[in-house]
């Protein structure tokens, strides 16, 4: 009598499980269509653009229709990040609640010549900085960029910048999504050190609620080591300043956020510069994912007003640069003011404002730009490419170089261009 209730129980619980998706359904679909109506009401570009406006119904129709079937998460996440990319706005993203799944103990950093591994508290013993990614679940770096490029729109510096801001090279929702995921649930992983050995790996994924701190913690650091101009902790403050009489002076901002304090610290920065007659004024945005415009605009003010034929100015980029700082070293490059050194980068068009939501059944937020009204739809991210081109290699890191650090110490004690 035991083992047939037990057995019944086990039956109910199998079945329980097995219509568990559909008491999400209702959420998802919900979901879907709050996005496409939020994309339709704030993406201007839409409303000048029938054909766009109406493939953009149609795939979102298609979306709400999926949804209705039972499916895993990962299954749904790749529908509503399709319908976030197919408007090729790179303001436009989508990401899920990150304290709530599963993820490989590990990040990941893109060098110019491959991705790289960024140890986490937990990660697996054996796992260093800096180890060359060659495979993950049997993919290469490139083959997973490629497959990345269908659900995050931008151009390809913009789509590796996501897929590690958003952490989906860790996060099981989005491995699941790229197919890399066996089927015991683990995830083959093919690491060259720097040595040349070459490992090969299974990693399992964790709950880890405090992931998204951990992977933030870990990535500052190996910023502060490989990217840091010398004497400057890039991750200690939102910004700041150093000056190096009669050589440079080096202003960095983590993001265009408006404060007094900044326009406070942009004041001294300059006042200093000029004072110490510095030859070259560094403008490090290496990491910077953006911001207000408006803040962008206060540095090319400060230089304006500078005697600029008494200094050369530099702005420093990377893949992480993004939004307002692509914006800053355009500008500089376009009024004449100096030179972009770095990574290349990219970015598309102006915004003119963003909204977030949160949607708590699914647990996913979506962030959505507005623009002006003009022709938007399909036009593709340009790339801005450096004129004194200064990449972090994997080689670098496994050296302990600082590439830019190196580079500034390069700088001559006159403000000619090097």
């Amino acid at each position: 009598m035991r083992t047939i209730v037990a057995a019944l129980l086990a039956a109910l619980f199998s079945a329980l499980t097995l219509l568990q998706p559909l008491e999400d359904m209702s959420a998802r679909q919900h979901d879907l269509r709050q996005i496409a109506r939020t994309i339709e009401h704030d993406e201007w570009g839409l409303h000048y653009e029938p054909g766009p406006m109406a493939a953009f119904r149609r795939l979102a129709a298609r979306d709400v229709a999926l949804a209705a079937h039972p499916m895993p998460y990962w299954r749904y996440f790749g529908l509503a990040a399709t319908l976030i990319a197919s408007i090729r706005n790179p303001h436009t993203s989508i990401w899920p609640d990150v304290e709530e799944r599963d993820f490989l103990p590990l990040a990941f950093y893109w060098a110019k010549d491959g991705l790289v591994t960024v140890p986490t508290a937990g990660s697996p013993q054996g796992i260093a900085l800096g180890d060359r990614v060659l495979s993950i679940g049997g993919r290469t770096p490139a083959q997973l960029a490629q497959a990345l490029s269908r659900y995050l729109p931008g151009n390809p510096y913009g789509v590796r910048y996501n897929a590690c801001r958003f952490d989906l090279l860790s996060a099981r929702y989005s491995l699941e999504w790229l197919g890399v995921v066996d089927s015991s649930g683990h995830v083959a992983l093919t690491l060259e050190n720097g040595q040349g050995r070459v490992e090969n790996l299974s990693l399992s994924f964790e709950h880890q609620p405090g992931y998204g701190t951990l992977q933030q913690v870990a990535v500052d650091h190996f910023v502060d080591r490989f990217v840091a101009p010398p004497g400057v902790p890039l991750t200690s403050r939102p910004f700041g300043w150093r000056v190096v009489p009669a050589r440079y002076g080096v202003f960095w901002l983590r993001e265009f956020d408006p404060s007094h304090a900044l326009d406070v610290s942009v004041a001294r920065f300059f006042a200093t510069s000029e004072r110490e007659q510095v030859p070259n004024i560094v403008i490090d945005v290496q990491r910077d994912p953006g911001g207000l415009e408006s803040v962008a605009q206060d540095f090319i003010t400060a230089l304006v007003a500078l005697n600029v034929s008494q200094h050369h100015v530099y702005v420093l980029t990377d893949w992480g640069s993004f939004s307002a700082s692509v914006l800053l070293a355009e500008d500089i490059v376009g009024d004449g003011f100096g030179t972009v050194v770095g990574q290349p980068t990219g970015e598309d068009l102006d915004v003119n404002g963003e909204q977030s939501f949160s949607l708590p059944d699914t647990g996913i937020w979506y962030q959505v730009a507005t623009h002006a009204p003009e022709n938007v739809l399909g036009y593709e991210a340009v790339t801005l490419r450096p004129s004194i081109p200064v990449a972090l290699t994997t080689e670098d890191i496994q050296n302990g170089v600082n590439a830019v650090a190196t580079w500034l110490k390069r700088l001559p004690s006159t403000g000619a261009r090097n």
